[in-house]
């Protein structure tokens, strides 16, 4: 039997994925058949150049529930996302990414904390390496449940960047048509390849809505990257979505720059030792975190000019159309 008044939609966002979208969407598609829920699955293709949409095509013919394929000819996987949202009809919204694979469960733990849930939750659950041989990073492994909502108490020791993640995240529609869309200035596509996930759990957070991680509802995430010079990069945009988020929230929320104190500090002992006390076995260091944070920082200021120079340049252009018709 189908779990009653709950459907849920499904958000995949692809660019040129053709040799492993199946699998992810296998993985979905078994989740799905454990929990009974009704469901939809919008696959967002963003300006894929290889087969992705023919492969998603074809594999959405055979399913059981809908699966629509649309298409983001605007580059960055926000607007991708956005895109999604925007077509969304479900009571619960879920968002994972393209190289992710859902436990066969992942659905049925999702249902026990929502029927649990007293308000809205913007939630994320486990998020394991599907290859152990690629690199420990973008996962998630705690083993202990946790909570956050805006409070004096904890605004100063808040951390979310490492609390929540994006390819495993899931909120009532309601909440997500509340927040609005995420920034397109953030992620992969855009000169900040990064920090979009944190930056909009931030501003659930900011707005008082609450958080919450969970260790069940586990995702496996085959991200492939093996190399030391595969993780360096990884951490350069970190590093980058961190300078950008700071700058963001720099008069409004200044206790979230705490973190680049510290890192400035670890830097100048760095040059004083000369050691690299951050991540080694990466090469990455934390004067190499500073200088990627103070340039996600320029980056943003000069993608937030460049936003501003053309919503003028559209909403002069609007008006100059629109004192033309009044002239007719």
């Amino acid at each position: 039997m189908l779990q009653p008044n709950i459907k849920i939609s499904i958000i995949v966002c692809t660019r040129n994925r053709a040799y492993a979208i199946e699998r992810c969407l296998d993985s979905i598609a078994t989740a799905l058949s454990v929990a009974r829920i009704d469901a939809e699955l919008l696959v967002v293709d963003n300006g894929s150049t290889d087969e992705t949409a023919a492969r998603v095509k074809a594999w959405g013919d055979g399913q059981s529930f809908p699966v629509r394929l649309l298409t983001e000819p605007r580059r960055g996987v926000c607007a991708a996302k956005n895109r999604g949202l925007r077509e969304a009809q479900g009571t619960l919204v879920m968002f994972t990414d393209d190289d992710c694979h859902l436990s066969r469960t992942y659905f049925q733990d999702l249902l026990k904390h929502f029927q649990a849930d007293k308000e809205p939750v913007l939630r994320s659950g486990r998020v394991e390496l599907g290859d152990p041989s690629d690199l420990p990073l973008s996962i998630k492994t705690a083993d202990t449940a946790q909570t956050w909502k805006k409070s004096e108490a904890n605004a100063r020791r808040i951390n979310l960047g490492d609390s929540l993640m994006g390819g495993n995240l899931v909120m009532p529609l309601e909440l997500a048509r509340k927040l609005g869309p995420f920034d397109e200035r953030f992620g992969p596509g855009t000169s900040i390849p990064g920090a979009e996930d944190t930056d909009y759990i931030l501003r659930a957070y900011r707005a008082g809505l609450t958080l919450s991680y969970v260790p069940d509802m586990a995702v496996f995430h085959y991200h492939g990257r093996k190399r030391p010079c595969e993780g360096r990069q990884i951490l350069q945009h970190y590093a980058l979505g961190g300078g950008a988020i700071y700058t963001k929230y720099l008069f409004t929320s200044p206790d979230l720059c705490r973190q680049f104190y510290w890192d400035l500090k670890n830097a100048i002992k760095e040059l004083l030792t000369g050691e690299n006390t951050f991540m080694p076995g990466f090469g990455f260091s934390h004067k190499d975190k500073v200088f990627y944070t103070l340039l996600g920082a320029v980056k943003f200021f000069r993608s937030s000019v460049s936003q501003v120079f053309k919503d003028s340049v559209f909403a002069n252009f609007s008006l100059q159309a629109r004192d033309r018709a009044q002239i007719q």
